[in-house]
């Protein structure tokens, strides 16, 4: 695997979480203070845009049905909620990242 540029540092700031198509995958990068982190963007529950979750510190709530991410990892912390029942669900993909003269890279 090789790393892959895919954007400026500044172009995600801090507490932010935004999507990117880099060699026909689909990844979400988030930025927590300064730190940044790449996961698969779709929720392995039903697809869910994890790139339109919310973030709190490194854990992503899927839009769709709240599943929670850990960022650091992919391990889903918590499954979805459909009313009363709590599921489980599967750990999303993980990606190493580095910063490379202020470009996030993403090894993919």
């Amino acid at each position: 695997m090789a790393f892959i540029d895919v954007a400026a540092a500044d172009d995600i700031p801090a507490g932010t979480i935004k999507p990117f198509t880099v060699e026909g995958k689909e990844i979400a990068i988030a930025n927590h203070d300064g730190s940044y982190y790449a996961i698969a963007r779709k929720c392995p529950h039903l697809g869910g845009d994890l790139s339109k979750g919310t973030l709190d510190g490194t854990t992503v709530t899927c839009p769709r049905h709240h599943s929670r991410f850990d960022l650091t990892t992919g391990h889903c912390l918590a499954g979805p909620k459909i009313g009363p029942l709590k599921l489980s669900t599967k750990d999303t993909t993980s990606y190493e990242v580095r910063i490379e003269d202020r470009r996030i890279q993403v090894n993919l």
